[in-house]
Formats: C-alpha cells, sequence, structure tokens
C-alpha cells in the first residue's frame, strides 16, 4: 500500500480573554462565540480550507496546498 503525503496549513484560533468575558457577562459571550464562528466559517469556505473541529471558543482550521 502506498502512502499518501499532502501539504496542508493547519491554523487554531481562539478568542482572547473569553474566559473572563464569560464571567463578566455571560449573555454577551455568547454572542461573540456565535458570532465568531459564523465569521470563523464564512472567511475559512472564502479562502477554500475545511473546519474540523470546535473547541470551546477555538477553532481548528486545515487549508490545503
Amino acid at each position: 500500500m502506498q502512502s499518501v503525503r499532502q501539504l496542508a496549513a493547519i491554523m487554531f484560533t481562539d478568542i482572547v480573554g473569553y474566559t473572563a468575558m464569560m464571567q463578566q457577562d455571560e449573555a454577551d459571550a455568547l454572542q461573540r462565540i456565535r458570532r465568531y464562528r459564523e465569521t470563523i466559517g464564512r472567511l475559512v469556505a472564502e479562502h477554500g480550507g475545511q473546519i474540523l473541529q470546535h473547541y470551546g471558543d477555538g477553532t481548528l482550521t486545515l487549508f490545503s496546498s
């Protein structure tokens, strides 16, 4: 069996200070995470990427070469 290699860029993003935001105003923090996921989803799709997993306030994304 022949192995296949793939060149890719991997990106992990998160919301800086999200835990503090949750402590200060939970409703606002939840609104921000919804907006973050909508925005990152749109931008990743526009640039041909693929979101592999959301982790709380973070996202693991793959961009193939």
